[in-house]
């Protein structure tokens, strides 16, 4: 799989050059709902930004929109361009809600964010996102946040799933015991439309069988404020 922190940038600079691509044409209402995604993202990209710098608690102030989409732009990129930066960089655990995680692994979140206020974008434009094999990143944060889904809902799953998922480019990735009986498989783009609840379960080709056809029901649901905000 590539290096995380490559995939973050070019995943951005895709979704820069995609807005721009239709930003002379949008209506004011679309014009609007992406400057609202992108100030999302902006504050996700903040709050990594002030973890990494050691800031007591990781929450960034909320940032206003703009209303102006190329304002919005810049101001999303140049902050997560130094979330980048900043993880790829990271010798040592960051302090984050939840429990200290490695730099890679809150990269792999931060491209979760991205993932989902991307498709939040594309949608709004009414155009397909290209995806490529980065969302293997967004898929290991999906499956190493399995329990989240839980939330309120019962005891999680004592016993790991088997993941088994296909990327872009056909290449499958494997996680958990190839035994157990609780499965969950598919293409791993449907596989992060599902748990950042962007797709409901029944548009797209995911099989859950066993204790994880529950969480498959769970997931979309959750309020993870990497990928959810109150305007949501």
């Amino acid at each position: 799989m590539p290096d995380v922190h490559a995939d973050l940038d070019a995943d951005a600079d895709a979704l820069v050059d995609l807005i721009r691509e239709h930003e002379g044409t949008v209506m004011l209402p679309v014009g609007r709902a992406i400057t609202t995604h992108l100030a999302e993202l902006t504050v996700v990209a903040r709050r990594v930004v002030l973890s990494v710098e050691g800031r007591r608690s990781a929450v960034a102030p909320r940032i206003v929109d703009s209303g102006i989409l190329g304002d919005a732009v810049l101001g999303w990129r140049s902050e997560q361009r130094k979330a980048t930066e900043l993880l790829a960089a990271a010798t040592t655990d960051i302090a984050w809600p939840g429990g200290p995680m490695r730099p890679s692994a809150l990269a792999a979140a931060l491209l979760t964010a991205l993932f989902a206020r991307g498709q939040d974008i594309a949608d709004a434009l009414g155009v397909r996102l290209d995806r490529t094999d980065s969302v293997g990143h967004v898929a290991y944060y999906g499956v190493r946040t399995r329990d989240d889904a839980y939330a309120g809902h019962g005891a999680r799953p004592a016993e790991p799933f088997r993941f088994e998922l296909t990327a872009p480019s056909g290449t499958r990735w494997e996680f958990g015991p190839a035994a157990a009986p609780d499965r969950v498989t598919g293409p791993a783009v449907d596989f992060c439309l599902l748990f950042t609840g962007r797709r409901p379960r029944a548009e797209l080709a995911v099989t859950a069988t066993g204790e994880a056809a529950r969480w498959a029901e769970l997931a979309p649901a959750q309020r993870n404020p990497l990928w959810t905000s109150e305007a949501d």
